[in-house]
């Protein structure tokens, strides 16, 4: 299957040795982004993988498209429009004190000015089996929202397959509330197969209600396939994270319109928990596309969104080897 990906490429400024802004005057640059994450990590799981986006014309988007063929993800479809790249400072976490994002210039990054007369959507959709819409592309601009509903309707009318992550970030929603979000997600659900998110997503920015007649345990369960049957999605994923003393796990979820399935819990030891997500959706597209089952694909998806929390950066490269090693041989931590 051929996996492609809308979506911005990023510039990420991380100081070194878990130290603050006013602390540093050295930055590690990466180029990264949801659909850089997810189609790298697919890349390094053997499938082919491209991106439809667009980069500034100058030394930083040719930087970038560099980068993202390093990582094997195919550039055929990366143009160049406009002058500046979205960039974010990641400030790791060390103890209590959390991660720190900030972003920068998103809204006006080439990919935030490109509508969809930008692109040649026809011909990208030609070559593409499933294509990844992410949810930010909904919050940024007025251009990336036409952009991403364009292609959602031609992909769909294509017989494509549409994924789409909610991915919502209160910080790039400041100027426009849950209210105007639950229109744009009610305009390109339609459209959609597989939907990555979590029961907080259809109750606060769907306005979905847990059905309180039906009782605790299974309401969680209610409400996905409630919300599958009303847009015809054909699988819901994602992820549950919970705590227990000093030590926290991830438990991976997965839907179809005749079952679920959860992960085993698997411990979670963060070194950088940025894109690690995006290990969790690379692990259950990879097992869509080759039709594994429900609980094959949670369980690698799980581990493998556990692991890209143990790698700096947010590229989750691994390997099909490494992520069934954890998965079958957890205890061992030195391969020879």
């Amino acid at each position: 299957m051929r996996i492609a990906a809308f979506g911005e490429i990023m510039m990420r400024l991380t100081p070194p040795e878990y130290l603050m802004l006013e602390q540093t005057k050295e930055l590690r640059l990466d180029f990264t982004g949801t659909g850089v994450n997810i189609l790298s990590n697919l890349a390094h799981f053997g499938c082919q993988t491209s991106l439809l986006t667009n980069l500034p014309n100058n030394r930083l988007g040719e930087a970038a498209k560099a980068s993202v063929r390093q990582l094997g993800i195919q550039d055929r479809w990366i143009g160049f429009s406009g002058d500046h790249i979205g960039s974010y400072f990641a400030e790791m976490g060390f103890g209590p004190r959390p991660t720190q994002v900030t972003y920068q210039n998103r809204r006006n990054s080439s990919f935030g000015v490109s509508g969809a007369s930008k692109y040649n959507f026809d011909i990208f959709l030609a070559e593409t089996d499933l294509v990844h819409i992410c949810g930010i592309s909904l919050s940024l601009t007025e251009e990336t929202r036409e952009a991403a509903f364009v292609l959602a309707e031609k992909a769909h009318a294509l017989g494509k397959k549409v994924c789409f992550d909610f991915n919502f970030r209160p910080s790039l929603n400041e100027v426009h509330g849950t209210s105007f979000m639950k229109e744009q997600y009610e305009k390109i659900l339609p459209y959609c197969d597989l939907v990555f998110g979590s029961q907080r997503d259809l109750t606060d920015l769907l306005g979905m209600k847990l059905d309180e007649t039906v009782e605790p345990s299974k309401q969680f369960e209610a409400l996905i396939h409630q919300f599958m049957l009303e847009y015809q999605i054909e699988r819901f994923a994602g992820t549950i994270r919970q705590g227990e003393g000093n030590k926290h796990y991830l438990t991976g979820f997965l839907f179809d319109l005749e079952s679920y399935v959860q992960s085993a819990p698997r411990e979670i030891i963060n070194l950088d928990r940025i894109g690690a997500g995006d290990g969790y959706a690379a692990g259950i597209l990879l097992g869509y596309s080759e039709s594994w089952s429900l609980l094959e694909t949670v369980e690698f998806a799980t581990a493998n969104g556990v692991l890209a929390h143990t790698i700096q950066g947010d590229v989750p490269l691994t390997t099909r080897k490494q992520v069934r090693h954890i998965m079958e041989q957890p205890t061992v931590d030195l391969i020879r």
